[in-house]
């Protein structure tokens, strides 16, 4: 089975959230949108998504993606 694709951000005057695409057994794969609260994430959103791509290139073809490590 594949790895999980985990994406974090930090919107404006909000809490850090994040998205974790974990591949199922079963095919496809659970999507789930947490928010960091109280130090702890806190799920909002899960569903079962069927197809995941990501694109990580800018219009210059350089990545612009910056790695944050931490709560």
């Amino acid at each position: 089975m594949g790895k999980s694709i985990v994406l974090e951000w930090t919107p404006l005057n909000a809490c850090r959230r994040r998205l974790v695409f974990e591949p199922r057994d079963l095919g496809g794969w659970t999507r789930t949108e947490a928010e960091r609260r109280d130090d702890e994430w806190q799920i909002v959103d899960q569903e079962i998504v069927t197809h995941v791509e990501l694109d990580s290139s800018g219009p210059d073809d350089t990545s612009g993606i910056t790695t944050y490590r931490g709560p």
